[in-house]
């Protein structure tokens, strides 16, 4: 009788313990997936000079990886976060856009687009390392 009751509880217990283990899994696969999508959008966006329109979704996906800061603190979401916005001020407004496309003969815009794609690639590298390195904890979190 001792001896069931003890086997019950341990499987209860274990039963408890994998079922929180899942969940957790199901959402850190979630957000490696999360991670994926916005190394592809920021793939499509390191062939071009970007605007503002151009970073649309990728405002979309910030917001997605933000919420998977808060749920697991201690995974380092928010270096992508941080490196995400730092790229979103490089980016070019509309208005900006259209001078530099209206004037590109003269040598002082040309410069200035090349500054600004140089800043943009620049800071893609930045975030491809983040989630790099936020999607290898995560892999071992669930050795892959």
């Amino acid at each position: 009788m001792i001896v069931s009751i003890g086997v019950l509880a341990a499987m209860i217990y274990f039963g408890v313990v994998y079922r929180r283990r899942d969940k957790k899994a199901k959402q850190l696969e979630a957000d490696y997936l999360l991670l994926d999508k916005a190394a592809i959008a920021l793939g499509k966006l390191a062939d071009i000079t970007a605007t503002k329109d151009d970073v649309a979704g990728l405002d979309e996906l910030l917001q997605g990886i933000k919420q998977a800061e808060q749920r697991f603190p201690e995974i380092p979401f928010g270096t992508v976060v941080a490196t995400i916005e730092a790229y979103e001020k490089t980016v070019l407004s509309k208005e900006c856009a259209k001078k530099l496309k209206k004037k590109r003969t003269a040598k002082k815009t040309v410069d200035t687009a090349l500054d600004v794609t140089r800043q943009q690639g620049i800071r893609i590298a930045a975030i491809r390392t983040a989630i790099h390195d936020v999607q290898r904890i995560i892999d071992d979190m669930l050795k892959r």
